[in-house]
């Protein structure tokens, strides 16, 4: 049986390019494909100079006519490279001389962006941190269910036993406030119920959040969609699905100081890592908002329970929206700046 290598090259996080003898792309993997924001089929015959900045040149460049020259193994670490679309990022690289059957001569460039390795780390990290803190956060609501209704149930005995109807006002204070830390506390206590997965298409998803929210608030915010109609059905729970993302919208419009724009966006993305699984195809859903951003004080803790920047905010909303994206195997990042912020949500397309 014929192994396949293409295969085995798509699973790679490095680059790995292929260029003949005129430096034209020969062989492009699918995360060159992401590097370089472009599919293979536009990529093939181009020539290597023209995926690089023509303004910024970069050491890769020289070195590649060195090794035409030598034909010797190049490498170099933290190296600066300028894509043709003027994204700046570090890398290692090495160029390696390859010969086919034929005797023909090709260049084996092999790229490994450092800023990935270094986000990989970084959120298997945040996703421990998150973990340790959901776990946390439960058992303390363990510990004070149970008082609650001890104490609730005392009021209600109490006020049995009070003759003046005045007093009884103090009774209800009890249990109308104990009733209120109980809906805290199961929101703090996060989903209950397992996912139950079923086909169902992201979009419809989005499109009913949608009218919901505008139906609610009409005048708040102008909705933009920026849809993938080729984006396949996803096995989720649409339930659980939709309270992640309502979660995530109501927060990017609670963001809005004045009348601003939310924008739904989705994309498929390639060869991506959550925690330590990477996931050959995966649905990126961004929820993006023009608001004020997120203060630089809670921007490392914002999917931490109790974690808001709000007076009336409980900071509920984001930790029960992660939960529900890492039943279902998906992770939700941010990205914030004083005039807007970016919640991704990335959930798996097919199985690792």
């Amino acid at each position: 049986m014929p192994i396949p290598f293409d295969k085995i090259l798509d699973t790679l996080n490095s680059t790995i390019l292929c260029l003949d003898t005129d430096q034209r792309v020969a062989y492009i993997n699918s995360t060159g494909e992401i590097l370089f924001d472009a599919s293979a089929s536009f990529l093939l015959g181009k020539s290597f100079s023209q995926l690089l900045s023509a303004v910024e040149t970069s050491t890769i460049s020289s070195n590649l006519k060195d090794f035409n020259q030598q034909h010797q193994t190049i490498t170099e670490h933290e190296a600066r490279l300028t894509l043709a679309n003027g994204r700046s990022i570090s890398v290692d690289y090495s160029i390696y001389p390859l010969e086919n059957d034929n005797q023909e001569t090709f260049t084996l460039l092999e790229i490994r962006p450092l800023e990935r390795q270094v986000e990989i780390a970084r959120d298997q990290q945040s996703h421990l941190q998150k973990q340790a803190s959901q776990l946390f956060a439960r058992g303390v609501a363990h510990e004070i269910k149970n008082p609650l209704g001890g104490i609730r149930g005392a009021a209600q005995l109490l006020e049995q036993e009070i003759p003046q109807s005045k007093l009884k006002e103090y009774t209800d204070v009890i249990i109308s406030e104990v009733d209120r830390l109980q809906v805290l506390i199961d929101n703090m206590l996060g989903p209950v119920t397992t996912p139950v997965k079923k086909w169902v298409n992201i979009l419809e998803i989005l499109e009913h959040i949608r009218k919901l929210l505008q139906t609610a608030e009409p005048d708040r915010f102008v909705f933009r969609r920026d849809y993938d109609p080729s984006i396949p059905e996803i096995q989720a729970d649409r339930g659980l699905l939709i309270q992640a993302l309502l979660n995530i919208a109501l927060n990017a419009i609670q963001a809005l100081e004045r009348k601003g724009n939310i924008t739904f966006k989705t994309r498929i993305g390639r060869q991506v890592t959550i925690g330590k699984v990477k996931h050959p195809l995966v649905i990126q859903i961004d929820i993006i908002d023009n608001g004020k951003g997120i203060s630089s004080e809670i921007a490392e803790t914002i999917f931490l329970p109790m974690v808001t920047d709000r007076a009336e905010g409980t900071g509920l909303g984001l930790p029960i929206a992660q939960e529900i994206i890492s039943q279902h195997g998906g992770i939700i990042k941010c990205q914030s700046t004083p005039s807007d912020t970016t919640f991704s949500v990335i959930l798996p397309l097919e199985p690792a």
